[in-house]
């Protein structure tokens, strides 16, 4: 009789999925000639593989304003007996912040998982922490070296913002920052929070700045000079400063603002790039007897392609290059300033504006008839010998009447086309016009000094090499100018720093907030397929959008997150129902990108980043390795041990060992469950884990093994003892290993990251153990019952050899 199809199906199944396994667990360098679904990776923790890790500290303080507002409310409420269901409402929503609050630590941690996982690394390590009332997660990205790609993707601040335009604004934002700069001093001086703290949870207000640098003593404000002589510990310097203008449009805006600064450490010299080519070259004239600095002011074209090799008179400004002169000395050239050949020439005039005239001041009255008839009555007392000068500081409109008139010397091209046609139309010195009209009125001109030539020139640095080798040094030089590498010694003082800017930032705050905001996805238009990105309020952000959208048709509204601006569309109409769409994305990844920042943003809670770490790949590498072969002497020293003292069984023994460890070595790179995206990530205590697993793992054996000895030293068949030793173990096993899973299972849920991965690897290791003890090793030894060794005590490590056959042999008459 033939065996049928399903006795097969068992043991063709479990040889697939063995062999799978075995190739899964092999090391990735023995098979690259494998398909990816047979060359998974192990997914290296932090202190394996290397990689960064940030300390972030939780900052509450939006959230306490928040409260503080909701109670400053309710007392108007009361005051104005406002009616209860409106304190009711002021109520739920303090509420509803303090529950938040209870639970902002772990939802602060999902966002930051999410953070971490879309920088490549399969599971995030993130460790809750607590420094008296401070809340901290320790975050650890394995793999990211880079820290500020680090900081970038997982740092940005959590904080969602949406800020309407700004129109005339400046008294009340200088207003508001006065305001939190008072409230900040009393944090510091009345409440005792130092000024990291503080600065960390306003720097997501609009002009108020945080920064932690070090600076020169030329860089401090005015009105801060103070601080170059302080020391680490003085108090704290708050002062009204003066800051370098800021181009706006194209005027220089004065820059104010309220200056908070500490000094963090002593000062230190370092080497400062030089930034402008004068300043750098005059320095290394100074410092190297070799060179010599040359300046040279409006010197001819002509004069320059007579004493120089090659075409200078084509050098535009700013230019920096190598030179040779004549006599053959090598220089270096910086080109300050380039004169065109021109046509110059000086006058005067009298100017009679009137109103419309495009260039005409504002104040003028007069109309274009009026202004003609004073212009004619001018001219005719000029025909008359009438002083040019006093006419012109009497009648002349424009800031050159109080000079008599007089414009100087100017170019052709400088002022209007007709007055130029008139002016340089003048042939003698004293020469009058006939009356000019330009957009700024009516004109006389006078001639002062007749139109000449003027070549072109330079004006330029001139720095000429001396020494042995003025070939190589003008090559070594000219690099470093170019690339702004010439420094010099000068001391730095290193400041933790708040600056509240005067500065108006072109926005103003609303009431709509995170706490209003609910999604925000990507899907596509309809009709373009272009990616657009949805966002959804709830009930009283809807109204609060309503309102604001209202108001601003054709105008933006900034959507901030930590203080910085991701998105400013233009409001189209009023949009109702609490739903709105952003358009303007270029594609998918930057609609995804904006959706995610949104979503992030919505927690009303910012985070600062207070210290960071960096463990590079190498040492993570001889962890690793380290780790490894701690794991395989722990394997040949239980092994060794097993064989020594049971003989076959412990040869059994270690087969099923080494099927556990393959198999675990596969199940460490597999996903969980295996229909997840999510993988074990491996550390040193996960390491930990899977060695203390390792011996663990023939506990089974043993407790079997002594229960099949002590049958077998009765005479029992080695089929009997078997099953009776398995059965009779069987409750020791389940009970050890259970205690040991209860114990892994409360690490799991209470303990850190850190305890939960040896708390995984060391259930996962009890799991397999028993699988591989029971059934592995049960399989195993079922080959032994028709051997010879079955008869054989010494083969299983009895001291009597007899006693086998003997009871064999009664049992068989």
């Amino acid at each position: 009789m033939s065996p049928s199809p399903r006795s097969y199906l068992w043991p063709t199944v479990s040889a697939i999925v063995g062999v799978y396994l075995f190739l899964v667990a092999l090391p990735s360098s023995w098979k690259s000639w494998a398909p990816t679904f047979l060359n998974p990776g192990l997914h290296l923790g932090l202190d394996l593989q290397g990689g960064t890790q940030l300390d972030f500290r939780i900052s509450e303080a939006e959230m306490e304003k928040q409260i503080e507002r909701l109670n400053s409310e309710i007392e108007e409420l009361k005051k104005v007996d406002g009616s209860e269901e409106d304190i009711a409402d002021k109520r739920a929503q303090i509420s509803n912040i303090q529950s938040l609050r209870g639970g902002i630590v772990e939802a602060i941690r999902t966002v930051l998982e999410r953070r971490v996982n879309s920088l490549g690394v399969s599971e995030a390590i993130i460790t809750p922490s607590f420094y008296g009332s401070e809340k901290h997660l320790l975050v650890e990205c394995p793999g990211v070296i880079d820290i500020q790609r680090c900081i970038a993707t997982v740092g940005k601040t959590i904080l969602l913002e949406f800020k309407e335009q700004a129109e005339g604004q400046d008294d009340e934002h200088i207003r508001t920052m006065r305001e939190l700069a008072a409230k900040a001093e009393m944090r510091i001086t009345g409440s005792g929070e130092s000024l990291q703290t503080v600065g960390e949870d306003l720097k997501s207000n609009l002009g108020v700045y945080y920064t932690e640098d070090a600076f020169y003593e030329d860089d401090l404000p005015t009105g801060a000079e103070s601080l170059w002589d302080k020391k680490p510990g003085d108090p704290l310097l708050v002062s009204e400063v003066e800051l370098p203008p800021v181009m706006q449009g194209d005027a220089l805006i004065p820059h104010r603002g309220i200056f908070f600064a500490e000094v963090t450490g002593e000062k230190r010299e370092v080497d400062r790039p030089i930034q402008v080519p004068e300043d750098a070259m005059t320095y290394l004239s100074e410092s190297h007897p070799a060179l010599t600095l040359v300046k040279h002011d409006n010197v001819a074209f002509s004069a320059l392609d007579a004493g120089y090799a090659g075409a200078l008179a084509e050098l535009q400004a700013r230019a920096l290059i190598k030179g040779t002169k004549a006599n053959g000395e090598k220089t270096i050239l910086y080109v300050r300033t380039r004169n065109e050949p021109r046509e110059e020439m000086a006058a005067s005039h009298i100017l009679i504006s009137y109103k419309g005239a495009v260039r005409a001041e504002a104040d003028v009255v007069r109309t274009k008839e009026e202004a003609r008839t004073v212009i004619e009555e001018i001219q005719g007392q000029l025909e008359n010998n009438a002083n040019f000068e006093r006419l012109a500081r009497e009648r002349s409109d424009g800031p050159s009447a109080q000079a008599g008139g007089g414009l100087g010397a100017f170019t052709r091209g400088t002022n209007a086309p007709a007055f130029d046609q008139a002016a340089f139309a003048l042939k003698n010195v004293g020469d009058l016009s006939d009356i000019v009209e330009t957009e700024f009125g009516y004109h006389i001109i006078r001639l002062d000094s007749a139109p000449k030539s003027v070549p072109g020139s330079l004006s330029f640095f001139e720095l000429v090499m001396g020494g042995e080798n003025p070939d190589a040094t003008q090559t070594e030089l000219l690099e470093k100018l170019e690339k702004r590498e010439v420094t010099k010694k000068e001391e730095q003082i290193p400041l933790r720093s708040i600056l509240f800017s005067f500065l108006p930032t072109g926005w103003k705050d609303t009431p709509l907030d995170g706490k209003h905001f609910r999604r925000a996805s990507v899907t596509s238009d309809p009709t373009t397929g272009i990616p657009v990105v949805q966002i959804v309020f709830d009930a009283e952000g809807g109204r609060i959008f309503q309102e604001l959208t209202k108001k601003n048709i054709g105008k933006p509204i900034a959507i901030f997150v930590g203080g910085e601006l991701i998105s400013a569309p233009t409001v189209q109409a009023e949009i109702a129902g609490g739903t709105a769409v952003i358009t303007g994305s270029r594609n998918f990844d930057e609609a995804n990108t904006l959706a995610q920042d949104l979503n992030t943003g919505a927690i009303p809670a910012p985070i600062h980043l207070v210290g960071q770490t960096t463990v590079e790949a190498t040492l993570g590498k001889a962890a690793l390795d380290q780790s490894l072969k701690t794991a395989l002497l722990g394997f040949l020293l239980v092994a060794g041990y097993m064989i020594w003292y049971y003989r076959v069984l412990g040869v059994i023994a270690t087969i099923a060992l080494a099927i556990y460890s393959l198999v675990f070595a596969a199940l460490l790179k597999l996903p969980l469950l295996f229909f997840t995206d999510q993988y074990i990530v491996l550390t040193l205590a996960g390491i930990a884990g899977v060695i203390l697993s390792i011996g663990m793992a023939v506990d089974a054996n043993v407790l079997i093994y002594e229960r099949m000895k002590e049958e077998l030293a009765k005479g029992k068949l080695l089929k009997t003892a078997a099953e009776i030793g398995f059965r009779r173990a069987w409750p020791s096993i389940r009970d050890s290993n259970s205690s040991t899973l209860l114990t892994a299972s409360i690490l799991f849920l209470v303990g850190s990251s850190i305890v939960r991965g040896f708390a995984v690897t060391l259930s996962m290791g009890v799991l397999l153990s028993m699988f591989t003890a029971i059934v592995v090793t049960r399989w195993i030894i079922t080959f032994l019952y028709a051997s010879p060794l079955a008869n054989n005590p010494a083969a299983f490590g009895l001291n009597a050899p007899s006693s086998i056959p003997q009871e064999a042999a009664s049992q068989g008459k």
